[in-house]
């Protein structure tokens, strides 16, 4: 008998084994399938021999004031990371943004792949883990919910018959309606998951502590959070800068609300939204008033340089924070340091904690070390994670 069930685990270990490996691959096949359809909505949308003609006649003068812009919305992301986590030092905090932006750009999700890599690389910088996931929480709400904001006030204007671009019901007040529902649900959220206190249900009480966390900083009104404004506005502007390329007229309001429709594709989990962010920055293109060449040619433009200015820049941060923690490691073990136990060699990030131009914890984080909060343990669930 016992020798029938040792053989039958020996049997089904292998069996256990390929199935993570079948779905990785069923993930990746669906990945490529996705992208191909894109691809191939792209042709759809226009020509390839007309994209590359007027690829060839863009205009340099705003391809660097599109690179320009993106750059802007880089920095912007710094000025207000460091309002939601000030207990890193600056050069150490500035290198983390970096990093957060980089994974936000190449990895699937977007924000939500950014907030999860800020919390990996903070952790060890004094700020405890309930707090922490809070923060990203926080973080990713104010973010997302102020796109919102700038889609119903762009589609408001549209509507009432200000600018440039479609005035119509369907294409001024579909996106004013959707920005309403969603910010009033939030706002319901909050509502509800504060009366309910520690009676509600799990995802409603993580959800209602990151909203909570965004609803704070915004009351709190600090100059930090224009780079929240910044971060957004100023990568809506690259996109503006790069239809302005092409030589076709589309107004600003039009291109703000076809920003917000076009990146509702990236919700597909594909890496850095190749072919989906594509075609659905496009399409929407298409849809307020920009040939089709030019919107192709004006969207991947763009996307070229939102991978590669956080990208490359993200992966010189990610660099330099390697290069820190392994001379923090040689400084612990080298000679006339002490010799490093077996816990060092998990050390990873976090070991950038004992680096001298770490700043020490403030105040509300003295209870490092407690249980995270339940709603804060919601947050870091692999659930919660796809937006950083």
């Amino acid at each position: 008998m016992s020798a029938r069930a040792a053989g039958s685990g020996a049997e089904d270990a292998p069996r256990s084994l390929a199935r993570p490996a079948h779905r990785r691959l069923s993930r990746v096949l669906i990945t490529i399938a996705v992208a191909a359809v894109a691809g191939v909505v792209l042709v759809w949308v226009a020509p390839p021999a007309a994209v590359l003609r007027q690829l060839g006649h863009m205009r340099w003068g705003w391809i660097a004031a599109a690179v320009a812009f993106e750059l802007g919305s880089c920095f912007s992301y710094v000025v207000v990371f460091r309002r939601f986590f000030p207990e890193p030092a600056r050069p150490v905090a500035r290198r983390i943004a970096w990093v957060a932006m980089g994974a936000g750009a190449i990895l699937p999700g977007g924000n939500i792949s950014s907030a999860a890599a800020t919390g990996v690389m903070l952790r060890g910088h004094g700020i405890d883990r309930g707090r922490l996931l809070e923060r990203c929480g926080a973080l990713l709400c104010l973010l997302t919910l102020f796109g919102f904001v700038v889609n119903g006030v762009a589609a408001a204007l549209l509507l009432v018959g200000v600018g440039d671009g479609p005035h119509d019901l369907l294409r001024a007040g579909g996106p004013l309606l959707v920005s309403i529902v969603v910010l009033t649900v939030a706002w319901t959220t909050l509502l509800l998951a504060r009366r309910l206190g520690p009676r509600a249900p799990l995802p409603l009480r993580g959800l209602g502590v990151a909203l909570d966390g965004a609803w704070k900083e915004t009351a709190a009104a600090s100059w930090r959070l224009l780079g929240a404004a910044g971060f957004l506005l100023l990568d809506m502007g690259a996109l503006w800068a790069a239809c302005v390329a092409t030589g076709h007229h589309i107004g600003v309001l039009a291109v703000l609300v076809a920003y917000c429709i076009g990146y509702l594709a990236t919700l597909i989990p594909v890496p850095a939204g190749l072919g989906v962010l594509d075609s659905g920055l496009a399409g929407a293109l298409v849809l307020y008033g920009l040939s089709p060449a030019a919107s192709v040619s004006a969207v991947l433009f763009y996307h070229v340089i939102a991978i590669w200015v956080p990208g490359g820049g993200g992966l010189l941060a990610w660099v330099a924070v390697r290069r820190a923690d392994r001379g923090v490691d040689a400084a612990a073990g080298g000679p006339g340091g002490a010799a490093a136990g077996p816990g060092d060699a998990a050390a990873g990030l976090g070991s950038a904690a004992a680096s001298p131009d770490c700043a020490a914890a403030s105040p509300d984080d003295a209870a490092a070390g407690q249980p995270a909060p339940a709603a804060a343990r919601m947050i870091a669930s692999p659930a919660g994670r796809e937006s950083a």
